[in-house]
């Protein structure tokens, strides 16, 4: 449930941005992300902060952001919003977030603003203290998943002043790049953003939370396959409303009854549902893809060739959908118990950590592992009566074409630079359906995350596409499993059928 909206009169904005640069690229579309927030923030029918309380700093010094940053958390006794766009960097040495200046360069850390100095001036002004109770930071550059360890978080942090607490929106993960498509006028993330406040959005309460904010800009960005946000809350900081929703309600309908995007773009849902809910106290938090009820995969048509289409499906089969397959009784002898004790058809590592048909904690929207041959079948079979259409697993040279999306050369490549793979040395571990953007012909974690089990020519099970512990180099080969039973932790499938 939201909360009231902060009060314009005792909140304050500061609003910094770095658009040209001496040694990087220059990022035109961010003067535009300053100019309109600054008039968004300033509409009474949006929010209604007074000009003084609202400071744009365009190409400003390290010492002009620090110390705007500093006035703004003295004077607030509501909330205090620092909003970032520009190039973000990575200390090479030390791994944390640096926020670029007009003359910051790669390599370097000392030419950048460290996000460390900010949010420690956020929370400890020179003259003692944040006035304000709650703070909101927006980071629209890449990298910008690495601020997501909070703002109110270390022993020196008093409970009271962590009650409101903090939240932290971000363009991206911390292992991603943010997006500024060539001729649009906004960056991607603040683009979405902007939209949402000026139009506002239907079924939601008059009041937009940072929550739904949040939930709304992950479906906005997955529907255009897009770099998705991030976002990390202290206590119900998630319910801070700095703006007024123009399309509101009086009352909000939950947020997984709306209905799904007319285009069939994954549908988001609350953050909580799932097994996907915040660590105690706060946390990073991923978007949270919802499930059907009843496990069926979301299958996407895709012309492999001029005379080829079949159904592939978009994500890998989830924990939760192998769950809802595991729960009906007609499936009760794949429960782990008793496919483990026939010896059969899965080796003594299937489904290791579930227990019963109830997966690990946590892992309701990520890809189902430690499945074999055998059962992956068995549930493409029984997805597909659910759906009414004929479901199996996917050839390999069917995996192939979708993977190559149409494009020729060194395809792979361009995957990897656009921060569509889950490989070794970047996530570093299994993550959600979703958290990376999709290829070309909108399907998601073909390469890397997981290895998909395809069929080759004579119908024997192969792996393809690398995964999340997988070398960058042997992405694209082509592996046979030491037997059809055998089930790996980095192993899981995606259904297929004809057309």
């Amino acid at each position: 449930m939201a909360g009231a909206l902060s009060d314009p009169s005792r909140s304050c904005a500061v609003l910094i941005g770095t658009h040209t640069y001496t040694e990087l690229d220059d990022i035109p579309a961010v003067a535009n992300n300053l100019s309109r927030l600054r008039e968004l923030c300033r509409d009474p029918a949006v929010w209604g902060l007074a000009d003084e309380r609202c400071r744009v700093l365009p190409q400003a010094s390290r010492e002009a952001i620090l110390g705007a940053v500093e006035e703004a958390a003295s004077e607030a006794t509501d909330t205090v919003v620092v909003y970032y766009a520009g190039h973000g960097l990575v200390d090479p040495h030390s791994g944390e977030l640096h926020l670029a200046l007009s003359s910051s360069r790669s390599g370097p850390s000392y030419t950048a603003l460290r996000y460390e100095e900010l949010r420690q001036v956020l929370l400890h002004p020179s003259d003692g203290r944040s006035a304000a109770r709650r703070t909101v930071v927006m980071l629209d550059c890449c990298w910008s998943g690495l601020a997501l360890d909070g703002l109110m978080r270390g022993p020196d942090v008093a409970p009271a002043v962590a009650v409101e607490g903090a939240c932290v929106l971000t363009a991206t993960a911390a292992t991603r790049q943010a997006l500024a498509p060539p001729g649009e006028t906004y960056t991607a993330f603040t683009g979405e953003l902007i939209r949402l406040v000026e139009s506002g959005v239907a079924g939601r309460p008059a009041l937009l939370s940072m929550s739904a904010l949040f939930q709304e800009l992950t479906a906005a960005l997955t529907a255009k396959s897009r770099p998705l946000p991030q976002q990390s809350t202290r206590q119900t900081a998630g319910e801070i409303c700095l703006f007024r929703n123009r399309a509101g309600v009086p009352e909000a309908r939950p947020a997984e009854a709306r209905p799904a995007e007319a285009d069939g773009a994954p549908r988001v849902a609350a953050l909580a549902t799932a097994g996907r809910a915040g660590p105690p106290g706060g946390g990073p938090v991923s978007p949270v893809l919802s499930q059907p009820l009843d496990g069926r995969p979301e299958l996407v048509p895709v012309a492999l060739t001029e005379t080829l289409t079949v159904r592939l499906g978009r994500y890998p089969v989830t924990h939760a959908q192998f769950g809802a397959f595991l729960r009906d009784p007609e499936n009760a002898r794949w429960l782990p118990a008793a496919a483990r004790a026939a010896g059969t058809e899965v080796d003594a590592n299937y489904l290791a950590g579930w227990c019963g048909a109830d997966f690990p904690a946590g892992r309701a929207d990520h890809p189902v592992v430690a499945v074999s041959f055998p059962a992956a079948r068995a549930y493409a079979a029984w997805a597909g009566g659910r759906l009414g259409v004929p479901l199996r697993l996917p050839t390999a040279a069917e995996w192939a074409l979708a993977a190559r999306a149409g494009r020729s050369g060194e395809w792979w490549r361009e995957d990897i630079a656009a921060g569509r793979v889950n490989f070794r040395g970047t996530h570093g571990e299994l993550a959600p359906v979703g958290e990376f953007p999709p290829n070309p012909y909108n399907i998601g974690d073909l390469l890397g995350n997981v290895w998909d089990i395809c069929v080759d020519d004579t119908g024997a099970p192969v792996l393809r596409g690398g995964a999340y512990d997988t070398p960058a180099a042997r992405l694209r080969e082509q592996l046979s499993p030491r037997s059809p039973v055998e089930c790996r932790g980095n192993v899981g499938f995606r259904c297929a059928g004809d057309m």
